[in-house]
């Protein structure tokens, strides 16, 4: 029963880590445009996406131009 327990708690722990999500770059286009790249890890791959974005006053918006 103890063991069951254990593997539960390993188990829930790894789930609530979740995949993981990183800013690799950003790139200044122009006065207000950026590129940016982000990556995300999974469980079983790592993938990328590529993000044009626009800056407005302190947000920023962003658009997906490709997966990589």
């Amino acid at each position: 029963m103890k063991k069951i327990m254990i593997l539960g708690v390993l188990l829930a722990s790894l789930g609530a880590v979740g995949c993981q999500g990183a800013y690799t770059s950003i790139r200044q286009i122009d006065g207000t445009r950026y590129q940016v790249t982000r990556s995300k890890q999974g469980f079983f791959k790592t993938t990328g996406t590529l993000l044009d974005c626009q800056a407005r006053g302190d947000a920023m918006t962003c658009t997906e131009v490709s997966d990589l």
